[in-house]
């Protein structure tokens, strides 16, 4: 690992301040080490070249002098924080990320930034409200996981262009992939918050696991209760006249893979893409990355409506 330079140290050090001087103004007190280490996991976007098997969230744990670890109490502050602190502590890390000198050829490692991170905590002897730096002997990191296993109920964040997540929870997989109920709107940091203020975007959309296995879209939380958003199983549509010479009504149909076809009505077929012609049964990934980010699925009602 390459040492911080003392400059690159202080100007870490003043990024850290402004973390805590955003959560301070918000909640109206210091945060605690567990509150502090929870804003650093969901505000890290790791470079898969910088840092190759890096985790999200990055779930830091601490180490008291002594070899005794640090035990964080329950807290409910983090989740009611606006974007400010999350941006001011993704720059923190940018910064220390950038400062190691990192590069594809030689690349961090998640307990090199841990360390960084510890180092400009105890540069400035700051103290938590709950423990000072002086008191803490380490910060240690999960061992990355090479593939993630998917679950239904599971949240993935999804790069947005320019910046910011898609989030989407993943309703099932299937014979025709994995199905995701997209949820509106795009976040930074890429983090659920109240269940409650979630809305469906469209109607679940299909894919292949490949990029969540891989970690390009991460495994953000794991909320099943947001799968009432979506129709139980996920439905399939088709053209008014299929290839095969089916005909379903004047728009089209839609129906469960295994259940029976409803007919649908003007609206609905111009909703999901039938009467323009872009709706796909399914995804590849990396296209369905591109045409999220292109808007293809911000131009339906909530798919509450059709249940």
């Amino acid at each position: 690992m390459t040492p911080l330079t003392p400059e690159q140290t202080r100007l870490a050090a003043n990024a850290l301040d402004r973390v805590l001087h955003a959560f301070v103004e918000e909640i109206g007190e210091e945060p605690t080490l567990g509150e502090f280490l929870e804003i650093l996991g969901l505000s890290f976007q790791p470079d898969e070249d910088l840092l190759p098997g890096a985790p999200f969230p990055l779930l830091l744990k601490a180490k008291k002098n002594g070899n005794r670890w640090y035990k964080a109490e329950p807290s409910e502050k983090v989740a009611s924080l606006n974007d400010n602190t999350f941006t001011e502590a993704g720059d923190f890390l940018n910064l220390l990320v950038a400062g190691s000198g990192a590069d594809p050829a030689h690349p961090l490692s998640v307990s090199d930034l841990a360390d960084h991170v510890l180092g400009v905590i105890q540069a400035g002897d700051r103290a938590f409200s709950d423990i000072a730096a002086r008191d803490l002997e380490a910060l240690v990191a999960p061992a990355a996981k090479k593939t993630a296993r998917v679950t239904v109920g599971d949240v993935v964040a999804i790069p947005a262009v320019p910046r910011g997540h898609h989030l989407a929870v993943v309703l099932c997989e299937d014979r025709m992939g994995t199905a995701l109920g997209l949820l509106e709107g795009v976040f930074s940091p890429p983090r659920v918050g109240d269940v409650g203020r979630h809305r469906a975007r469209h109607i679940p959309v299909y894919t292949g696991p490949r990029l969540i296995k891989n970690r390009t879209w991460q495994i953000v939380g794991h909320h099943p209760e947001l799968l009432e958003l979506f129709p139980d199983p996920p439905e399939v549509y088709w053209q008014a006249k299929t290839s095969w010479g089916e005909q379903y009504g004047e728009y089209g149909g839609a129906g469960k893979l295994d259940g029976p076809i409803r007919l649908l009505d003007k609206a609905e077929a111009d909703a999901v893409g039938l009467l323009d012609g872009t709706y796909r049964p399914t995804y590849l990934e990396e296209y369905f990355q591109d045409v999220l980010n292109e808007g293809r699925f911000d131009n339906g009602p909530a798919p509450r409506s059709w249940l």
